[in-house]
């Protein structure tokens, strides 16, 4: 799953009518092998985009794609997206580290599922080059169900990091 947080707004998990999200939907899906979605939040446009190859003995391999980009002019304000993987109490996760900060995968093992990997590609900007700036943490936690995911990461939030892009001001991040 996915929760974003706009620097000086609030954590998203959900998109609700009454949440103050301006438009939240699917643009196109067929309900089994691709889906396209967009939520609009401030300014914020975030695009979320799968594929489903099937094959194999447990229904196929899935692709998944976020996009961020901000509407209209002006400096991009400092953005946090949060993936996650979880398990209702069934099977085991192991996070995958490239460099000792990045999440790289995350490997498993599902009844339902046997062996499994959820691989992380590194984040891009348009044209394929890398972001201009980025920042990795992760969290591995136990959580007594997954309905209480969103309160987890929000009191894991840690105030003392700060990001320093090369010439810019120290700025807070999560």
């Amino acid at each position: 799953g996915l929760m974003w947080l706009q620097h000086g707004g609030n954590l998203r998990h959900t998109s609700e009518q009454n949440d103050g999200v301006s438009r939240y939907g699917w643009l196109m899906h067929d309900g089994e092998n691709f889906g396209v979605q967009e939520i609009r939040d401030e300014g914020l446009l975030l695009r979320t985009e799968f594929v489903k190859q099937p094959g194999g003995d447990h229904g196929g391999d899935w692709s998944w794609r976020v996009t961020a980009k901000m509407e209209g002019k002006g400096p991009a304000p400092l953005l946090s997206l949060f993936f996650y993987v979880a398990t209702d109490g069934q099977g085991t996760l192991r996070p995958v580290l490239e460099n000792g900060t990045r999440l790289a995968a995350v490997a498993g093992t599902a009844e339902e599922l046997g062996d499994f990997t959820l691989t992380f590609l590194p984040p891009t900007g348009e044209g394929g080059e890398g972001p201009k700036y980025a920042s990795y943490n992760f969290l591995a936690a136990g959580v007594p169900g997954l309905h209480r995911l969103t309160d987890l990461v929000r009191h894991s939030l840690r105030e003392s990091s700060v990001f320093s892009p090369p010439g810019r001001p120290r700025r807070r991040f999560f």
